[in-house]
């Protein structure tokens, strides 16, 4: 049998900030793990000769700015990492990467209450738990660890990307029992992110039950988002991702 395919996808769209944060990426899974077979995905206006060198593979992507889920869809790559590009490489361990499915088909990092702080939205009645806890989302998709071997991992990427496209143009939201958007359940606030789709599909969606969808081991340490109080030590080992989500650079145009 031959060894399954192995490789990171990073997709860099809307602003050119996020194409020079991919190439910046790049470089620095390459500093530690030179083997490494990266795909980026990107605008053709955006794409240059330091990118075309950097990449194992390129794929041309629209400017939606959830490209990211279009790309994440296509990885060229049977056991796929897909890191967002605002982030920065800083430990060996990312070689070590893909020995961490443990039996899933799709991990990602996770959203625990000691994190809560640094999220402007968790809760909402609709996910609400039968014995009345507050419930909400729990997974993060700034990296996402998946198998494309697996046929419904495939098809869930794809209805991520559709379902977020229909969310964020104002075509899809839950119905209530009249027909109407259910906004007591699920709140307009929560239109605007993707982790609302992501939930939907993982825990609405009966053609994804038998997915075996998890959290990373040591979740934190791969996917370290800025505003993280290292006092409160989320991860137990070092620092593989970390994440510059709050980057106010974000905001500027080349």
């Amino acid at each position: 049998m031959n060894e399954p395919s192995k490789g990171f996808v990073i997709v860099a769209s809307k602003k050119k900030f996020f194409y020079l944060s991919a190439l910046n990426l790049i470089e620095s899974i390459m500093d530690f793990y030179p083997e490494a077979k990266v795909c980026l995905v990107t605008e053709e206006h955006f794409l240059d000769d330091r990118g075309r060198k950097l990449a194992d593979k390129i794929i041309l992507c629209n400017d939606h700015s959830r490209a990211k889920i279009w790309g994440m869809a296509r990885s060229p790559y049977d056991l796929t990492f897909y890191i967002d590009a605002d982030t920065e490489c800083e430990h060996e361990d990312i070689e070590k990467v893909f020995d961490l499915f443990n039996g899933h088909d799709i991990l990602f990092t996770g959203l625990p209450a000691e994190r809560h702080y640094c999220y402007a939205e968790v809760f909402f009645p609709g996910a609400t738990k039968p014995d009345g806890t507050k419930a909400g989302f729990e997974l993060c998709g700034g990296v996402c660890l998946y198998d494309m071997r697996n046929e419904l991992v495939r098809e869930f990427m794809h209805d991520w990307y559709d379902l977020t496209v229909e969310q964020y143009a104002g075509r899809w939201w839950p119905k209530d029992e009249n027909g109407e958007e259910d906004l007591k359940n699920y709140p307009k606030s929560f239109k605007r992110w993707d982790q609302f789709s992501l939930w939907w599909l993982t825990n609405k969606e009966p053609k994804f039950k038998d997915l075996n969808i998890g959290i990373m081991e040591d979740d934190a340490r791969w996917n370290y988002y800025s505003k993280y109080k290292s006092h409160l030590q989320h991860n137990k080992d070092p620092i593989v991702i970390r994440h510059y989500s709050s980057a106010g650079a974000k905001k500027e145009v080349y």
